[in-house]
């Protein structure tokens, strides 16, 4: 099985922290690596009060994975972002995306456990169903060396977090569950994604197929319904006639992009 992408267990090192990602984001500076970072949360008390030990994890595990490994340019731009709109849901969906990228897992618990939840009529989801969605996964050849009991659940357990924490699924009531939310991306989000698929090449056709949509619970028609309506000239000019997509891009730069993004009243 060729395709077959093996899971990690990376997830027990973290859950959303978007507040502690937001702190980061600002702090960083353009060209410093992870190792830079992590010297400078010890040293200047980034994260405040949290032990030294975490904070390498957080820098490690949550904004390495999340930004450095987008690039330079990615991570500049969000941080832009951040500065001239401030945090909020687009920051929020951002994050998911990101993090979903570089976790199979979660990308999966997005894309797959979560909709095949919903198209058998569940409303709610807890550790032990998402440790099943684990254990056919394995049997799938996509833990090649199998996790113990132990990790499995942990696992099963962060991922839920980031779920609840990305705004996928409430936080956990009796029991450990949680209910299934309607996820609508943010409109910041969704400019974002477009031009950050627009950028790295992709054809304007299979930007409203690109898997990525998925992780926001967005099939083709929403994906299109979504572009429409932020469809205005300093962003772009979409027209669909069957499964022909024509943009014409209003930004030459993702520096374009976040000015657009500064000033537009989006919802």
């Amino acid at each position: 099985m060729t395709d077959v992408r093996p899971y990690t267990s990376r997830a027990i090192k973290s859950t959303g922290l978007l507040d502690e990602t937001r702190l980061l984001l600002r702090a960083w500076r353009p060209g410093e690596s992870a190792a830079d970072l992590r010297r400078r949360v010890r040293d200047e008390g980034l994260l405040g009060k949290t032990t030294a030990a975490r904070a390498v994890d957080v820098v490690t595990h949550v904004f390495n994975q999340r930004f450095l490994a987008a690039g330079v340019e990615t991570t500049k731009c969000i941080q832009q972002l951040l500065q001239v709109r401030g945090a909020g849901g687009w920051f929020d969906h951002v994050c998911f995306l990101l993090t979903a990228r570089n976790d199979v897992v979660l990308r999966d618990a997005a894309t797959r456990f979560l909709p095949d939840c919903v198209e058998a009529g569940r409303t709610t989801v807890d550790t032990a169903s998402f440790e099943a969605f684990l254990l056919d996964r394995e049997a799938d050849g996509h833990i090649p060396k199998p996790w113990s009991p132990t990790v499995r659940r942990r696992v099963a357990q962060h991922i839920l977090g980031q779920l609840s924490d990305f705004g996928a699924l409430t936080k956990p009531r009796r029991a450990g569950v949680r209910t299934i939310l309607r996820f609508e991306p943010d409109p910041v989000a969704v400019a974002w994604l477009a031009y950050d698929l627009h950028f790295k090449g992709v054809s304007d056709g299979a930007i409203l197929e690109h898997e990525d949509w998925a992780v926001w619970a967005l099939g083709p028609a929403a994906v299109r319904e979504n572009l429409l309506h932020m469809a205005v000239p300093s962003l772009w000019e979409l027209q669909v006639a069957g499964s022909v997509a024509q943009f014409t891009w209003g930004c030459h730069s993702m520096r374009e992009v976040v000015d657009v993004l500064a000033r537009l009243d989006v919802r």
